[in-house]
């Protein structure tokens, strides 16, 4: 497994987390309101949260190689910013990582 791989891996587990944030907020609280989520960024130590409708999250989980960060957490070397939201964006894995993460999407 190469490095960028591995990195990736760990933007997997914060999303696999934030996965189990959106099943307890999906029957507790309006699509429109907003859930904290934490940064799905590569970096083990980030415990920054990013608030989002459950609407627009489910919009970027509509991609399994899009993930949630605080700005300033892409990595160009993995990773390429395809939206720009208030307090976040939303990038796509490159073509090296990019099978890693859909094999590991719990929604495919």
């Amino acid at each position: 497994m190469t490095r960028e791989q591995r990195l990736a891996k760990n933007e997997v587990l914060f999303r696999d987390v934030n996965e189990r944030v959106r099943d307890i907020s999906a029957g507790a609280w309006d699509v429109e309101e907003e859930v904290e989520f934490l940064c799905e960024c590569v970096q083990t130590d980030c415990l920054e949260r990013i608030s989002l409708p459950l609407r627009e999250y489910e919009e970027v989980r509509g991609n399994p190689a899009h993930f949630v960060l605080v700005p300033g957490h892409e990595r160009s070397d993995l990773e390429f910013v395809v939206a720009v939201g208030d307090g976040h964006v939303v990038v796509e894995k490159n073509d090296e990582t990019k099978p890693l993460v859909v094999d590991e999407d719990p929604r495919s």
